[in-house]
């Protein structure tokens, strides 16, 4: 059966979700979308009916950990901020005195161009910064993968943006004073026993935070909650220097 927009919008009435886009293209193509729950959402028609669902009631309350609001910092507390950056969404975790208190993702405007999203990052990074007061960033490094002599365009383009972000992210926190470490994918994930392909370490990661916390949450916010685990380690290891060294 072909599938129009008149397709589309009917699964999503029947599942208690609202269309917004008004032309459909196909199954890859991203639409925009109201969850039941009044969340906006962009993803694809097909990611759609393979999970149905919505990235921020996935990542919301009734959680124990994601509170209404970022907890105070107490006193005498070691606060560690984990970000797993992207130009689209990025997830963090917070961390006090190795203990999970807070995770969630940031979602930068998809419709404005690649550095209106960095500087939109950045700022979105500098108020957290500014509100949380953490005494250490854990960042996911960059790695350009290496496909062979098929490497294509668009993967070389995704490693020059990723490496925009993360230079203008790590300038914002040495313009705040904030010490921040840079670890590798592979590092945290064959830490944990994380393997396989992309789409299944993903999975892994979800299921060790399932596993490590009682928590459900999404896999950008997955990717960070795993990153700041390993740092805490570090950090409690060696009390002084860890990850990369970004001088």
């Amino acid at each position: 059966m072909s599938i129009n927009i008149y397709t589309v919008t009917n699964e999503l009435e029947n599942e208690g979700w609202k269309l917004v886009s008004t032309s459909y293209k196909n199954l890859n193509t991203e639409l925009e979308m109201i969850c039941p729950e009044g969340h906006r959402q962009f993803q694809t028609f097909a990611k759609w009916r393979k999970y149905k669902q919505c990235q921020e009631c996935l990542a919301g309350d009734p959680f124990k950990i994601k509170h209404n609001k970022i907890p105070v910092k107490g006193e005498n507390t070691r606060r560690l901020l984990a970000l797993d950056a992207a130009s689209n969404i990025t997830g963090y975790a917070i961390y006090d005195n190795n203990e999970l208190v807070y995770f969630g993702t940031y979602k930068a405007n998809s419709q404005k161009e690649r550095t209106e999203r960095i500087n939109e990052i950045k700022k979105w990074l500098t108020a957290l910064i500014d509100k949380i007061e953490p005494d250490y960033i854990a960042l996911e490094n960059i790695q350009l993968q290496y496909y062979g002599p098929k490497q294509s365009q668009a993967q070389v383009q995704t490693y020059n943006t990723l490496a925009r972000l993360q230079g203008v992210l790590l300038d914002a926190a040495f313009e705040m004073s904030i010490d921040c470490g840079l670890i590798y994918a592979n590092e945290w994930q064959s830490h944990f026993g994380i393997t396989g392909e992309r789409d299944e370490r993903k999975r892994q990661a979800q299921a060790r935070v399932k596993m490590w916390f009682k928590q459900d949450c999404t896999q950008d916010e997955a990717d960070a909650i795993c990153i700041g685990r390993y740092a805490t380690q570090l950090l409690k290891n060696t009390q002084q220097s860890w990850g990369e060294d970004i001088d």
